[in-house]
């Protein structure tokens, strides 16, 4: 299987509106989590994470921010940085400026109005982007966050999954996982085991930051 970092510096490097990577030189690992929330599996994530000091970054998904509403007052984002996944999960790439600004708008009004919190990082779904998208990410303020590494949480199997990213992860990956139906009974098996891999190489973690630079070279 061909490496997504691979295929990132192909596709990816010619925008330099892109962050998909950061320097290795922290011993740093950036975990990010698409398409929540799901009651069911984010909020023990974030029990998981905040009992481990464990930051990461969440890139939410306006459909499920209304739809689980009620229930958002349980999920302690706090130590987190969130970002938007728009508002449902559809590829973006044949769509127009002002069907992305009303996504964008309405995912934000979301976040603010059930999490208070703003937000300057977009996670197109699939990672799917049309380069007709920048000007407008650029007028609401908004930072494309991409990945170097993918976990396949959503489609492998625990043992699988684990083998992958402990043979794959370096420093300075942004490294997606998914709080979602289809994760939730690998995500929280694999999680723990790979913060310690991690912890035993002394790497920390990262959140995504929009006044850092992503390095292509490495």
């Amino acid at each position: 299987m061909l490496s997504h970092r691979i295929l990132a510096r192909i596709f990816y490097k010619p925008f330099p509106g892109i962050t998909w990577q950061y320097s290795a030189s922290e011993n740093v690992v950036y975990l990010t989590f698409d398409d929540g929330p799901y009651p069911p599996v984010t909020k023990p994530l974030l029990e998981m994470l905040n009992a481990l000091g464990v930051p990461a970054t969440f890139f939410l998904s306006g459909e499920s921010l209304f739809r689980y509403r009620r229930e958002l007052p349980e999920l302690d984002y706090s130590p987190h940085q969130v970002g938007s996944h728009f508002y449902r999960h559809v590829s973006l790439f044949f769509t127009g400026p002002r069907k992305l600004q009303k996504g964008l708008r309405l995912t934000d009004r979301l976040i603010s109005r059930y999490l208070r919190r703003e937000t300057r990082f977009f996670r197109p779904p699939y990672g799917i982007f049309n380069p007709r998208h920048f000007p407008t990410l650029q007028e609401a303020g908004k930072k494309m966050v991409l990945w170097s590494l993918m976990a396949y949480d959503f489609k492998w199997e625990a043992g699988r999954i684990l083998r992958h990213l402990c043979d794959s992860a370096r420093p300075g990956d942004i490294i997606v996982f998914h709080d979602s139906p289809k994760t939730e009974k690998v995500l929280l098996e694999v999680l723990p085991r790979f913060i310690d891999f991690c912890r035993e190489r002394g790497w920390g973690f990262g959140q995504v930051n929009q006044d850092r630079i992503t390095s292509p070279e490495i």
